[in-house]
């Protein structure tokens, strides 16, 4: 299975920016407000290209694309999508 598919087995999609920033997104409900998940490799800049390597997740309000909370540092790709799991 694709990294791709995946992060589509878990609610995320690939999007890209004109300005050229890729991350997977998902739509979520964050203390009562419409917000969405950015999920970077580690510069913020692109998308993870595998399980191994470090992630930033980020929680952005829906409407304004303004960030909730500050980006977090994560390991490793695998280890956020296991944290979901506790969920």
């Amino acid at each position: 299975m694709s990294l791709e598919e995946v992060m589509k087995t878990r609610g995320f999609n690939l999007s890209a920016s004109c300005a050229g920033k890729a991350s997977y997104t998902k739509w979520i409900k964050y203390k009562g407000r419409r917000a969405y998940i950015t999920v970077n490799d580690v510069s913020g800049d692109s998308f993870p290209t595998s399980l191994e390597e470090p992630v930033q997740v980020t929680i952005h309000d829906l409407k304004s694309g303004d960030e909730i909370e500050t980006p977090q540092v994560v390991s490793s790709l695998k280890a956020y999508l296991a944290s979901l799991d506790g969920d």
